[in-house]
């Protein structure tokens, strides 16, 4: 185990919470850099300055509206999805006859939403999920009335890597007259998302899951007609969210998100090889360890792995300490001290949700750092059993 010993030596760092953030791609710090630095004015205004900002923030939008397969027109800025979701489903179901339709693994900005929804007197259904964290189809048309203003599904699980049958999915909400919303912050960039093909309504991502700043995202709206502005003012965003664009986080999202079209193929078989790398490993050394959620339909990067047994928040603890940055849920619940939602949800006892560790690959991991990762989780889930410390009774 040499690798992993070196890393426990040497204070280097593993980074595999990618799914939580990812590390900022240098081209997008400079290109972030170059507009605070070179004279940029603001986009409202009429001279030249305001006319080059124009142009960054016009450049930076078309970049987006690609990875998403739409027109730049459709394509509205906001400081991240969890803004743009409360967003869409507060617009959508702001009456007291309204329907959502979501289901029981969403993210928080949904499942809470959603609450307040209900708080409100409108109407939730959350939708079940089976063993492999998929949504049984037939449920959902069940649950469509006459009152379902909007179905919400994630497109893929940020702590299982599941990705939702959203063609079909989308199929049934065109077929019954309902609009689909996809929070899809874990797809925009590792799946091929084209709107010409799969008739999504809305879409929401965040900058920061794809190596660009945090507190900027993006919304993808076939028709704007239904939503109220989310911040009353200027003429900003079409309209619907005044005051002056972050065009610095704008900026660099759009240059994130044209290396990640530019070499799409390629980083995302990288990424694979290296999560299939690591699953086969550690699968292979530890005895009683098992990946969940569904093996045929997963996002390329995600590992959600039960170590049988182990606490994994001492895991996970012991892990940081050495250097291998890793986590147990979403990074907006990751603080609760409860049982991941999702896990449950899955039908997880609460001592194997409990157990539960997610790893999360990018672009600019290694095959090295794999490598010396394996080596340290086998290493500590092994002594974890051995003394008996940190195993959940």
């Amino acid at each position: 185990m040499i690798r992993g010993a070196i890393l426990e030596r040497s204070g280097l760092e593993i980074y595999l919470d990618n799914n939580a953030t990812t590390q900022v791609h240098p081209k997008a710090c400079a290109a972030m850099l170059n507009v605070m630095g070179e004279g940029y004015g603001n986009p409202s205004s009429a001279h030249r300055a305001g006319e080059k900002t124009r142009r960054a923030l016009f450049v930076a939008r078309s970049n987006v509206a690609e990875l998403f397969g739409c027109l730049s027109e459709n394509v509205v800025f906001g400081s991240g999805a969890t803004e743009l979701n409360n967003w869409i489903l507060n617009g959508l179901c702001n009456n007291p006859d309204a329907h959502l339709i979501t289901t029981t693994v969403e993210h928080p900005s949904i499942l809470r939403a959603a609450a307040q929804i209900e708080q409100k007197g409108g109407k939730v259904t959350y939708l079940p999920v089976d063993s492999n964290g998929l949504i049984n189809l037939e449920d959902l048309e069940d649950s469509i009335s006459s009152r379902t203003a909007l179905v919400s599904v994630q497109w893929i699980n940020g702590e299982t890597g599941v990705i939702q049958d959203v063609k079909s999915i989308a199929s049934i909400c065109a077929s019954a007259k309902v609009k689909l919303h996809c929070d899809s912050a874990q797809a925009f960039g590792k799946i091929n998302i084209n709107i010409s093909e799969v008739r999504v309504d809305f879409l929401t991502c965040s900058a920061h899951k794809l190596h660009g700043p945090t507190g900027v995202g993006a919304a993808y709206c076939r028709q704007f007609s239904g939503l109220r502005p989310l911040i009353a003012g200027g003429s900003q965003e079409f309209g619907l969210r005044a005051g002056t664009e972050n065009i610095p986080g704008i900026v660099g999202f759009g240059v994130s998100a044209q290396l990640r079209r530019e070499d799409f193929t390629n980083i995302n078989k990288q990424v694979q090889e290296l999560r299939d790398r690591f699953e086969s490993a550690i699968l292979t050394n530890i005895p009683a360890a098992r990946v969940n959620g569904t093996s045929g339909y997963r996002s390329h990067n995600t590992s959600n792995i039960c170590f049988e047994g182990i606490d994994g928040q001492a895991l996970i603890a012991i892990l940081d300490r050495l250097g291998l940055r890793c986590s147990q849920s979403s990074a907006c619940s990751s603080q609760i001290p409860e049982p991941s939602h999702v896990l449950i949800a899955m039908g997880l006892s609460e001592r194997d949700a409990y157990s539960s560790v997610r790893f999360s690959m990018s672009q600019l991991n290694t095959q090295k750092e794999i490598d010396a990762a394996v080596e340290l989780v086998t290493k500590r889930v092994m002594k974890l059993r051995e003394t008996k410390v940190g195993i959940n009774a």
